[in-house]
């Protein structure tokens, strides 16, 4: 079964206009935030002392108690004085920019703005919050709760072959489920047998690295950088975000074999290697590339031993693309099992995996 984020964020949303509201409340939570929203400043105060928000977005043309008005008060409360705060708002003049930073601002965003805007600026202003209370103390030493399974939200999204793939201590595919419409699938490699606790270790550092606040490639460098303290072994590893609200798939390619993508409208596309193998960049970002994936379009990835019953690679590789190709027409379940079949040869049950995705 597939892991969720550990970490996930609560952002207060304070706007007056309906619209604005529902529209940022929607967005945010579709990237997995907890959402909190409040349409004066009085009543956003008031939330930010009960629920103590990580973030706020405050708008600031709002009646009776405008957005410098409600920042000042936050600021003069312990209870909400370092929640980082972003405007919003039309007016962006030097005046009312220094009045905001005056009033506690972290950040601005001018109205109209573009929601992808909002999303990397409340990431990053996120991230610094969470590294300035590691510098200054401020994180309680706690032991980490049990990672928590889930289902996939949308069933027959995805698919494996062979139905139960045998444990070979060579491959390890995980999941985690990111938001209603938003995931992500893992799949390592090693030359070397694995030892029996990584695959729980894996699941760990995907509960603790991916969610809102890590980009595909950022979870991908800090499970490569946590395995190098577990494990000696080599990996390789690929990793496929997949939104299907935004229609966006971002494939990270660390060192592994290529991950097929299946659309409509074009060929069949293979993602090879961008990288070293996980882990070999230490602390850099692997590349990603990221492509439109529509409903009923697909990705498949697939370890090393799948390929097991023939010679040649690429060969191999060439015909799991067409095989893939081929079944597009069916469900993903029995394309997958369709796929996998003609891999078998001799009746050799191979011992790695196949994984299909569906947008």
């Amino acid at each position: 079964m597939p892991v969720s984020p550990k970490n996930i964020p609560t952002i207060l949303i304070v706007d007056d206009e309906p619209f604005n509201l529902e529209f940022l409340e929607l967005v945010l939570k579709q990237q997995g935030y907890n959402i909190l929203t409040a349409a004066n400043g009085r009543s956003a105060r008031e939330l930010a002392e009960q629920k103590h928000p990580d973030l706020i977005l405050l708008d600031i043309m709002m009646p009776e108690e405008n957005g410098f008005e409600c920042a000042s008060v936050l600021r003069l409360s312990p209870e909400t004085s370092e929640i980082p705060i972003i405007f919003l708002s039309a007016l962006d003049d030097d005046s009312n920019t220094s009045k905001g930073f005056d009033a506690g601002a972290a950040d601005f965003i001018v109205k109209p703005f573009a929601y992808k805007d909002v999303i990397q600026r409340i990431r990053l202003h996120l991230k610094l919050a969470a590294c300035y209370r590691q510098i200054s103390g401020q994180c309680n030493a706690q032991d980490d709760p049990a990672t928590t399974e889930v289902d996939f939200p949308q069933k027959g999204s995805r698919a494996i072959f062979p139905d139960h793939p045998q444990n070979s201590g060579f491959f390890i595919h995980e999941s985690v489920i990111l938001g209603e419409k938003n995931e992500g699938h893992l799949l390592l490699n090693t030359s070397t047998p694995y030892n029996e606790q990584l695959p729980a270790i894996i699941k760990q550092l995907l509960a603790e690295n991916s969610g809102p606040l890590f980009s595909p490639s950022e979870t991908l460098r800090n499970v490569g950088t946590g395995l190098n303290n577990h494990s000696s072994n080599d990996f390789s590893a690929s990793y496929a975000h997949l939104d299907r609200e935004d229609e966006m798939l971002t494939v990270v390619n660390a060192g592994a074999l290529p991950v097929i993508i299946l659309r409509r409208e074009h060929p069949p596309l293979l993602i090879e290697r961008q990288s070293g193998n996980l882990g070999s960049l230490g602390m850099g970002v692997p590349p990603c590339s990221s492509y439109t994936i529509k409903k009923g379009e697909r990705i498949f990835m697939f370890s090393r031993e799948i390929l097991s019953s023939y010679t040649r690679e690429g060969e191999a590789i060439n015909e799991l693309m067409e095989a893939c190709h081929l079944s597009s027409g069916v469900d993903l379940e029995t394309a997958c099992q369709a796929a996998g079949e003609m891999l078998l040869r001799n009746g050799r049950q191979p011992d790695g995996i196949l994984v299909g995705i569906e947008g």
